[in-house]
């Protein structure tokens, strides 16, 4: 800035230096202002979007509203597990039934028919939940077949398991030992027991840390297979101490990361007990589950990025350690693997990486369409208890 002296000429104040250094300061505290607040914004949803996947949650919710029940239909509210046309069971607080795969779409409802009531009465106003899972207590209650509730001793404490002898007049001793998925129950292999059960084979039915009447973990989240893998290697010890020469792993979701990563890290002695797999929309990585998953929430990669590292550094391990597909080249034993095409929770491609990695031979992939995750059962219960049997008698 200048200003005029008697004599008409300017003189420089320095004033305007002065203002232009205030100016340039202002606007770099905005902009530090604005990167901490990206940058906090940042960290907060990453935080957020890495508990959904961590934390032990089981509590249940229904999302669903009975809107009438006439007869055996039933008209639910729509959305896209309501008007998926398999095979599903229809679950509420103290009731549950079981759905056909016939459903009709009528704006924002859909009708279904009732195919069995489990339990509990269905009436108008309720709000439930359906599930490809189908039943929702024990194998007696919901299969007819005998069990004993068991408990297997892991490292954290005791867990309780179900012991599901075969039907058959001769019992083999291979045992099948049944993983459910994350944030499932035991319940989730009773669509399949009736059949382990006729095939002649034991079944071990287990449950690991942080499931219902259970030890949780010490920091109280899910690790992904990381630490779980001992549950299952624990399992493996009780059958092995009560009759069992061989094992077959069968793992859904979650149970098939368990399952991997127990393949590549319990003892030799162990490994040798394991006599084949099955595999059911495993999670083979999760670093693409997290990538799919904030696809789906439409979060910027940047933010996907952030939870993938507070998922490392909270659950102390890198995601890389569980990616099932760095183990496929090693793989020997004959493997059995389902995944569902329309699966819209754990992307197909790791599980294809996976098949495409491992020796020729190994693995049977079978695809279904229209079940999406773990359904490939509801798609054709039939054929898919079918392949199981055939895989259990060539393993046998």
């Amino acid at each position: 800035m200048t200003v005029a002296d008697g004599s008409g000429a300017e003189i420089a104040t320095g004033m305007e230096p002065s203002k232009s250094r205030r100016r340039s300061r202002r606007l770099i505290v905005a902009s530090l202002v604005l990167l901490v607040g990206l940058l906090a914004a940042t960290a907060g949803i990453g935080y957020y979007f890495s508990s959904v996947l961590l934390d032990a949650d089981n509590s249940v919710s229904y999302p669903v509203e009975v809107k009438s029940v006439t007869g055996d239909t039933v008209t639910l509210s729509r959305d896209t597990d309501t008007e998926r046309p398999v095979l599903l069971g229809l679950w509420w607080d103290g009731g549950a039934a079981l759905l056909s795969e016939k459903v009709t779409v009528s704006g924002d409802v859909v009708v279904r028919t009732v195919t069995a009531m489990l339990h509990g009465s269905l009436t108008a106003g309720l709000h439930a939940a359906v599930d490809v899972r189908m039943y929702d207590r024990d194998p007696r209650q919901d299969r007819g077949l005998d069990f004993d509730q068991v408990t297997v001793t892991g490292e954290l404490g005791a867990m309780p398991a179900w012991f599901v002898p075969p039907t058959t007049t001769t019992a083999s001793t291979t045992w099948i030992i049944a993983v459910h998925g994350r944030q499932g129950t035991m319940t989730e292999p009773l669509r399949i027991l009736p059949t382990l059960a006729t095939s002649g084979h034991p079944t071990l039915v287990i449950s690991y840390r942080n499931d219902p009447n259970t030890p949780t973990s010490p920091d109280g989240y899910y690790h992904l297979g990381d630490t779980e893998w001992r549950d299952v290697d624990a399992a493996m010890g009780y059958a092995r101490a009560h009759g069992a020469t061989a094992v077959v792993l069968y793992g859904w979701s979650m149970g098939g990361t368990l399952t991997l990563t127990a393949l590549r890290r319990m003892p030799a002695a162990d490994l040798a007990l394991v006599r084949g797999v099955i595999l059911d929309s495993p999670a083979v990585d999760w670093t693409t589950v997290l990538n799919y998953q904030g696809d789906q929430r439409g979060l910027p990669g940047f933010i996907t990025w952030t939870a993938e590292r507070l998922v490392e550094l909270r659950d102390r391990f890198r995601l890389s350690d569980v990616d099932g597909r760095t183990y496929a080249p090693q793989l020997s034993l004959p493997t059995l693997v389902f995944l569902d095409t329309t699966d819209d929770t754990v992307p197909n491609g790791p599980t294809l990486d996976f098949v495409a990695a491992a020796r020729p031979g190994v693995v049977k992939l079978v695809k279904t369409t229209g079940g999406s995750h773990t359904g490939s059962w509801n798609v054709d219960p039939g054929a898919y208890q079918a392949t199981v049997t055939s895989f259990l008698t060539a393993i046998s």
